[in-house]
C-alpha cells in the first residue's frame, strides 16, 4: 500500500506537463520532444511536480489517460498545444542517480490532484542532467490529440494506494 509521503512503487511510470515553450519543435511547428528546461523545478518547489499513473486503476493506457486527466482538472492552466511527457521511475532515478544527486519519486497528494507526485534529486544548477532527461528518459510524449484518441475510463483510484 503506498502512503502520502511514501516512494512510489518501483517501477511506475509518471507524466509531466510541458508548456508549448519547452518543447523542441521543427520548422513546420511539429513536436520533437521536450526542452531540458521542462525538467527544472518550480522556484517554490525542492522537486519536479508529476502525476502518477498507477494511482489510478485499469491498464497502462487507461491509467495513463487518468494521470493526464487529473492534471487537465487540476488548478494547472493546461493549455491545448501544451504535451505530457511520460517517464519511468527506474529510469527516472537512475538517471538522477548516475549524475551524483540523490533521487526519490515520492507520492505527494495535493487537494486539485490525489495523483501527485514529486521527483527530488534535480536542482536548477543541472544542466547536463535536465538534458539527458529531455532527450533520453522523458523523451516519450503525447499532444492533446493523442490523449484524446485514448478511451476515458472511470479513474478510479487503484487499491493500492492508501
Amino acid at each position: 500500500m503506498t502512503g502520502e509521503g511514501n516512494d512510489l512503487p518501483n517501477p511506475s511510470k509518471v507524466v509531466r506537463y510541458v508548456p508549448y515553450a519547452r518543447m523542441r519543435r521543427d520548422a513546420d511547428d511539429n513536436y520533437l520532444g521536450p526542452l531540458p528546461e521542462a525538467f527544472v523545478e518550480r522556484p517554490v518547489d525542492d522537486y519536479l511536480s508529476v502525476t502518477w499513473c498507477e494511482y489510478f486503476q485499469g491498464n497502462e493506457e487507461a491509467q495513463l489517460r487518468c494521470a493526464i486527466e487529473a492534471l487537465r482538472n487540476s488548478n494547472m492552466n493546461v493549455k491545448a498545444k501544451a504535451c505530457f511527457c511520460v517517464g519511468a521511475t527506474p529510469d527516472i532515478i537512475a538517471t538522477i542517480e548516475a549524475h551524483g544527486a540523490v533521487a526519490r519519486a515520492v507520492y505527494y497528494p495535493v487537494d486539485d490532484n490525489p495523483a501527485h507526485a514529486g521527483i527530488y534529486g534535480v536542482t536548477p544548477e543541472e544542466v547536463l542532467l535536465q538534458a539527458v532527461l529531455a532527450d533520453e528518459v522523458w523523451n516519450t510524449f503525447l499532444t492533446k490529440q493523442d490523449v484524446d484518441a485514448i478511451d476515458l475510463g472511470d479513474c478510479q483510484k487503484s487499491n493500492t494506494v492508501g
